[in-house]
């Protein structure tokens, strides 16, 4: 059922590192999920400030 990254020989490149049917493949899934909103959660801090309008 659950085992290691190489089970099916025939799945290569991304289908490979994420695939769901393995444990490896899940956690995969989670740590991209996790870096993609540690990422946007970054730019909405560090993005510049609009300045406001002289009158």
């Amino acid at each position: 059922m659950a085992g290691g990254a190489a089970d099916n020989p025939n799945l290569k490149g991304l289908s490979r590192i994420f695939n769901a049917e393995t444990n490896f493949g899940r956690a995969n899934c989670a740590k991209a999920t996790y870096a993609l909103i540690g990422v946007f959660i970054a730019y909405k801090m560090l993005k510049p400030k609009p300045k406001p309008e002289a009158k």
